[in-house]
């Protein structure tokens, strides 16, 4: 039996207990016992998970789809996506910082992910047997939710299994990603026109929505806006596609997430059991790691806007004020998202990508960067800070990089200034919005926050755009800051200093160059065991050199838009 904690540095730590006796032989005909699970199929749901009703389970994969118990949450989040982002930095000695991947935590959220739409499906095909038109505002926001928590598998893996809900798959095929993509389209489109007036609420009581609370509106807000996300991820693989779906969703009368009161949020159980609150506090503040601003973040936030730094910055924790290390001019956001570093007062990034052995030396000492400010509210661990999930300020920035682009018709500049706003607005920021906009000062990627202003390097409309859904995305929009790093190798990012160099050139270090950042997670090696035939299938589909983290994803074209000079 494997039991895993974490000591006060950060560390995960392993402890084993001997089993002297795995198997007892009772009878002749016995011949072992699998203790390991290592020949269970995780794409299959099993029996275990057949002995709860509907509802119950459906309400279980809320928390469960996001991922956001602080076990498998910690091997996701602040130690792969945020890496591969640079949209934060753990201070420890982690080998995913560098591209190696451990095939424990990719297998956590493989079956973390699998598990979760085993459960939906369950739910949807149940009730269609019992009274799809009674039940089909429940339906409807399950398959809304089931494409919700497979995209976030998808865009990370590549081709895998996407089970479905209509049948039981004895072992559900792996495909394409331009297949699940498509169905996404499919999926949301039935469902977003299945809600009905005449049938039973969602859940039978609005508190069981963690969300929306039972209001069928607001998920078909948030449906719809998917379709938006979606579809502007195709912008560099699927042209055609890219372009209806995204009229489509524009056009669409159910709306878009357009104001705070739609925005999508997932809080935390907060109710003192492990691993159930908004666990960065957890991880920086009870564990006494510092999650960093990347030295990345620092260049794209530095000068931009004009702003003048605040007065009275200090480290919340320690009561360290802020050391004269820190920018002249700053975006007003970005001192109420990061704190002086703890030690030292100084206000400055962690350079990303140090070999393990090298984590907490010289530059790459963690407590003397700046931290994670925003995780205390009120001078204590912010422990029920809900996740954010959806918001308004992304759905602008969708629509501006349409528009920019000449992929739909509309006002680039309209909708990239409303979601500067509308992330001022979420930062308390906005009595510096207006200054901020006019500004043509720029940031140490040569990029201005006024829209207009479009001379030189670094400096065009998607670099302006990209940049500030970047920004405002953090900290729980990670995996879409990897994914338009991907998609357009924007924003401007640092090549990490070091990668594992079995599969990159680390004497490359051209930022230009797609190809220096990690494209994808790799399988898990349980997959070759147990679904070998499938695997190959999967790799067959990647393409290129298969099941490596540089190989790219369907929709990832190794474009790239970054005209940075710096």
């Amino acid at each position: 039996i494997l039991m895993k904690h974490k000591s006060k540095n950060g560390i995960i730590m392993k402890s084993n207990i001997k089993i002297l006796a795995a198997c007892s032989f009772m009878m002749a005909s016995m011949a072992s016992c699998d203790l390991t699970g290592i020949n269970d199929n995780p794409d299959k749901p099993t029996d275990d998970v057949n002995y709860n009703m509907s509802e119950p389970r459906l309400a279980s994969t809320l928390r469960g789809g996001m991922i956001i118990d602080g076990d498998v949450e910690q091997r996701l989040k602040p130690l792969q996506i945020d890496f591969y982002s640079q949209m934060l930095v753990d201070g420890g000695g982690w080998a995913t910082k560098n591209y190696i991947q451990n095939d424990e935590w990719n297998n956590l959220t493989w079956q973390a992910y699998l598990t979760q739409i085993s459960s939906i499906n369950i739910v949807i095909r149940s009730l269609m047997e019992k009274d799809k038109d009674l039940y089909a505002n429940t339906i409807a926001f399950a398959r809304i939710w089931r494409v919700y928590i497979h995209s976030l598998a998808a865009d990370k893996f590549g081709p895998m299994p996407f089970p479905a809900y209509a049948t039981v798959e004895d072992n559900p095929p792996y495909k394409s990603v331009k297949d699940i993509y498509y169905e996404y389209f499919t999926e949301l489109d039935e469902a977003l026109n299945s809600f009905s007036d005449s049938a039973e609420p969602i859940f039978s009581d609005a508190g069981i929505d963690l969300v929306y609370k039972n209001d069928v509106s607001l998920w078909k807000k948030f449906g719809n806006s998917l379709r938006l996300r979606f579809a502007v991820r195709l912008s560099e693989v699927d042209r055609e596609k890219c372009v209806a779906e995204a009229n489509a969703a524009l056009t669409s009368p159910c709306g878009l997430i357009s104001s705070k009161a739609d925005n999508a949020y997932m809080p935390p159980k907060a109710d003192g059991s492990w691993g159930q609150d908004y666990n960065y506090t957890m991880f920086q503040i009870t564990w006494s790691g510092p999650i960093c601003m990347s030295k990345s973040f620092e260049k794209l936030v530095t000068n931009i806007g004009n702003i003048d730094w605040p007065a009275g910055v200090v480290n919340q924790t320690s009561g360290v004020a802020v050391s004269n290390v820190h920018p002249a001019k700053v975006d007003p956001r970005a001192p109420k998202m990061f704190q002086p570093g703890i030690e030292n007062g100084d206000w400055k990034g962690l350079v990303y990508g140090a070999k393990a052995e090298e984590a907490n030396t010289g530059i790459y000492q963690s407590k003397q960067c700046a931290e994670m400010g925003f995780i205390i509210k009120d001078g204590a661990p912010y422990k029920s800070r809900p996740y954010d999930m959806f918001l308004s300020e992304e759905v602008d920035f969708l629509k501006a990089e349409l528009f920019a682009r000449n992929l739909v018709a509309g006002d680039a500049k309209a909708a990239y200034e409303a979601g500067v706003r509308a992330s001022f607005e979420t930062w308390g920021v906005s009595g510096d919005v207006e200054e901020y906009l006019a500004s043509t000062e720029k940031n140490e990627a040569g990029t201005s926050a006024k829209y207009d202003d479009q001379q030189g390097s670094g400096n065009t409309a998607l670099e302006k755009i990209i940049t500030q859904k970047y920004i405002a995305g953090l900290p729980d929009l990670a995996q879409e800051a990897w994914n338009d790093k991907r998609r357009l190798n924007l924003p401007r990012l640092d090549v990490a200093v070091y990668r594992d160099q079995a599969v990159y050139n680390n004497s490359d270090t051209n930022i230009l160059n797609p190809q220096n950042f990690i494209k994808r997670m790799k399988y898990p090696m349980k997959e070759q065991l147990v679904n070998a035939a499938e695997y190959e299938k999967g790799k067959s589909m990647l393409g290129g050199k298969g099941d490596v983290v540089s190989t790219p994803i369907w929709w990832d074209k190794n474009s790239n838009y970054c005209t940075s000079s710096k």
